[in-house]
């Protein structure tokens, strides 16, 4: 079984506890991905998708009250970039309560979202902590 998505320590955005977080989201796909390509019961899918859509709403709330404690100017464009995310999880998690499967859609749409995010993003907020810190 190959991993969705390798944590590697160059996507670390030097913010411990958001790094964390990330590792763990990582971790809730790689195990959606291993129970979907190992043809699993819709109940352990559905059960992994609740999990990583409800973990995926906790670390967004912990990153924008992170970037909220920081002051972030960015905070209204990350928060939208947020909402898009979980609307477009939503729709997958929707499409699988009604037809019991999921796509390679879902999961090349995980993939491009993590990278995305947490490789470029997210070094935003953190690239604006270092700033105020170093001023």
């Amino acid at each position: 079984m190959s991993d969705l998505f390798k944590w590697n320590p160059a996507f670390s955005i030097n913010v411990p506890e958001m790094d964390r977080e990330h590792q763990v989201l990582i971790q809730l796909m790689n195990s959606l991905n291993e129970l979907w390509t190992k043809g699993a019961a819709r109940s352990e899918l559905a059960k992994a998708l609740t999990d990583l859509v409800s973990y995926t709403r906790r670390h967004f709330a912990d990153e924008e009250a992170y970037m909220l404690r920081i002051g972030y100017p960015d905070l209204t464009k990350h928060r939208m970039i947020h909402e898009r995310l979980l609307s477009q999880l939503d729709d997958f998690a929707g499409e699988f309560r009604h037809s019991g499967k999921l796509s390679d859609d879902l999961f090349v749409f995980l993939k491009t979202w993590l990278k995305a995010h947490i490789c470029g993003i997210d070094t935003k907020y953190a690239a604006h902590e270092q700033r105020a810190k170093a001023g």
